[in-house]
């Protein structure tokens, strides 16, 4: 009986808490779906055919989960002959996060090849490395419909790790993980190879970068997690409560990155901004000074009524006898920089940059 109750704790528990977790985080796809309509009410019809179509199978997916979840724990409640039963939402809530997952990389994949353009980086490869990502997602997506086919046919948990079935799950993981490993490793090495002594370009670059990282790093670790506990655990259901977590995490990332973009924007064109200094007229040392007898700082008793007045005198222009007074004459350095970094929907346009250096001083 205590290894009964044991298997429950490990079966229902897992499945109970990751569709808790998914479930709010499914709220949070909800709200950034919110957020995106707001913000880019005049987006393109492709980019918004894309996040309305996220934004459904994250609902349809979790919909599976709540009824995966219905039919494990409250329909079969103390039937403990039914823990190793599968039931007919868990292959469709795979088949939906792997959905989830092909659309987000194959965003990605899009994003590598435009931005391979405008960076003028890696042109002769620009297929290759974009077709490559789209293709791994593909086999990831055959993986899992696969996958959902074996689980509506065998519906046991125990014949589902079997080596037919398990390593074609297992395939499907390992690619996800994959192809999020490429996709982050090589949006990183194209903003990192774009910066340059500008501020403004700098700025920009680190906070793609930092994007990037953030969102990679989420899905690829989920994954990886889910990976773990089904090499190491596949007699429960951990490794099922953490791939329901999994698709929020891409449908968080895909829309998380769309609307960072005006944030992103507006980072950079407040530090271009701020980079610029105003330019100063150059200082003229040649006028005539008329001094009165009453302010001669010769005679320290005398009051001084009004500061010594320089002028310039247009038709007889004299070097200025400052004496043994010295004057201090600053050079400001202006640097203007242009740099566009309007993020589209799908894409990254950046342009070419100038950085325009001034110096001068003018002495007697």
């Amino acid at each position: 009986m205590s290894e009964s109750l044991g298997d429950v704790y490990v079966d229902y528990g897992p499945l109970i808490l990751g569709g808790l977790i998914a479930f709010t985080l499914s709220g949070c796809v909800s709200m950034q779906f919110i957020m995106y309509w707001r913000v880019y009410p005049d987006e393109r019809w492709p980019t918004r055919s894309l996040v309305i179509l996220t934004w459904l199978l994250d609902l349809c997916h979790s919909a599976f989960i709540g009824v995966a979840i219905w039919d494990s724990v409250i329909a079969d409640y103390g039937n403990l002959q039914k823990l190793d039963f599968i039931p007919w939402s868990v292959g469709p809530a795979v088949e939906s996060t792997a959905t989830m997952t092909f659309l987000v990389q194959s965003f990605f994949a899009y994003r590598i090849y435009r931005l391979q353009s405008a960076l003028r980086v890696m042109q002769n490869y620009k297929l290759i490395v974009a077709g490559l990502v789209f293709i791994l997602a593909f086999i990831r997506l055959i993986a899992a419909t696969v996958s959902m086919a074996e689980m509506l046919t065998l519906q046991s948990y125990a014949a589902f790790t079997q080596p037919f079935p398990s390593w074609v799950f297992t395939l499907g993981l390992v690619l996800s993980a994959f192809v999020d490993v490429v996709i982050t490793t090589f949006l990183c090495h194209l903003f990192r190879s774009n910066r340059s002594r500008v501020l403004s370009t700098n700025r920009i670059m680190d906070i793609l970068t930092f994007w990037t990282v953030q969102n990679g790093s989420m899905t690829c670790l989920g994954t990886i997690a889910s990976l773990i506990c089904w090499l190491a655990m596949p007699q429960n259901r951990i490794f099922l409560g953490l791939h329901f977590v999994m698709g929020k995490l891409y449908a968080n990332s895909l829309l998380a990155t769309l609307n960072a973009r005006n944030t992103i924007r507006n980072s950079g064109s407040r530090m271009s901004s701020s980079s610029r200094t105003p330019r100063l007229p150059p200082v003229t040392l040649f006028s005539r000074v008329a001094v009165r007898d009453g302010d001669k700082r010769d005679d320290p008793g005398s009051p001084r009524r009004n500061p010594p007045q320089m002028r310039l005198d247009r038709h007889r222009l004299e070097p200025l006898d400052l004496g043994s007074r010295s004057i201090e004459v600053n050079v400001h350095r202006t640097v203007e920089s242009r740099f566009d970094h309007k993020l589209d929907a799908d894409e990254l346009d950046v342009t070419s940059e100038s950085a325009h250096q001034e110096q001068g001083s003018r002495t007697p």
